[in-house]
Formats: structure tokens, sequence, C-alpha cells
């Protein structure tokens, strides 16, 4: 009996060095898809450089997501002059590291920037007035403001009434609003 006892703790102990072993090489595949991963949230099996984006021809109308690049193409009089794929489908995150693209290849930044609302952030903004670019750039809440039934909202900041001399805002019914604080928030870029 002690010789069946010993037996079966083998067996127990070996399948217990099994299993550790499956999660370890479950790990191993894990930290592979990570490091392929990178800074994404996704990537395709059979093509690892593409991203899942939402694609603009989306025939089942059901917001399905598809492997696939941002590319993004610089223009001048109709030429192309820089282009370079990106593998985040959001154009806001695109448009400094695009510029870097054009200023490796030509030694110099544009002067003009023109670009439609998808690129317009306070990032984007900062540094084309910081490195000299005339800017044509709405900022992304620019085309809903245009809609005729458009109502600002009356508690949003930009709205508040700001007096500077003693750094407080007034809200829509009249109170001031002391600062209590600051807070930084912090972007993808």
């Amino acid at each position: 009996t002690q010789d069946k006892e010993q037996k079966k703790a083998l067996r127990e102990k070996k399948k217990q060095v099994r299993e550790l072993e499956g999660y370890r090489d479950k790990l191993m595949e894990y930290d592979n898809h990570l490091e392929v991963l990178g800074e994404r949230n996704s990537y395709s099996k059979t093509d690892p450089d593409a991203t899942f984006m939402r694609m603009k021809e989306d025939a089942m109308k059901n917001g399905q997501t598809k492997p696939g690049y941002n590319l993004q193409i610089g223009t001048e009089n109709q030429f192309i002059i820089d282009f370079r794929l990106f593998p985040n489908p959001t154009d806001t995150l695109t448009l400094i590291p695009f510029f870097h693209s054009f200023q490796h290849r030509y030694n110099r930044l544009p002067g003009i920037g023109v670009a439609d609302s998808g690129y317009g952030s306070e990032e984007n903004y900062r540094f084309m007035q910081e490195n000299g670019i005339e800017a044509f750039v709405k900022y992304n809440y620019f085309h809903k403001e245009q809609r005729p039934r458009y109502a600002p909202n009356p508690f949003h900041a930009e709205s508040l009434h700001y007096n500077a001399g003693e750094d407080y805002y007034v809200c829509p019914m009249g109170q001031h609003m002391n600062r209590i604080g600051t807070r930084r928030d912090k972007t993808a870029s």
C-alpha cells in the first residue's frame, strides 16, 4: 500500500509540473503578444503591423473593424511631397510625427499646415505655433458648431465669464466660482 501511495503522490506531482509548464508556455505566449502589440490596442495575427480599425466602407453598417493602416500624405501644388503609414487610427496623433517625417526628409518643417478638423488638438496647435508653422486646422467641434440647432452648453468652462483681476469664473446663475485647485490631464500624445 505504501508503494501505491508513493506512485499516486508521484503522479500527482508530475501532473502539477505539467500544469505549471502549461502556464509557463501560456505566459510566454502572452508576453510575445504584448511585445508585438506595443502601444497599440490591437493587431492582426496575419499582418502584425496592422491595427484593427473602423473602416469607412462598412457594408454591414455594424461598426465591424478590419486590420489596416492610417496613410498620411502631404502635398504641395497637387504633388505628393511626403507620406507615412501609421498603426493608430486617430489622425490627431499622427500630425506631429508626420511633421517630423517631413523634417527628416527635407531638413526643415513646412511653413504652412493645412488639415481637417480630425487633426485639431491643443498639442498639435501648440507644436505648430512653437515651430512657426502657419496653421489652417479647424478644431474638432467646428462643424458641430456650424449646425443651425447648435447651442453651447452654458455650464462648460469656455462659456463661463472669467474675471481675470480677481481670478474667478461666474456661473450662468451669477454665482462666483473660486479656484480650488489645478488638475493636469495626460492624453495619449
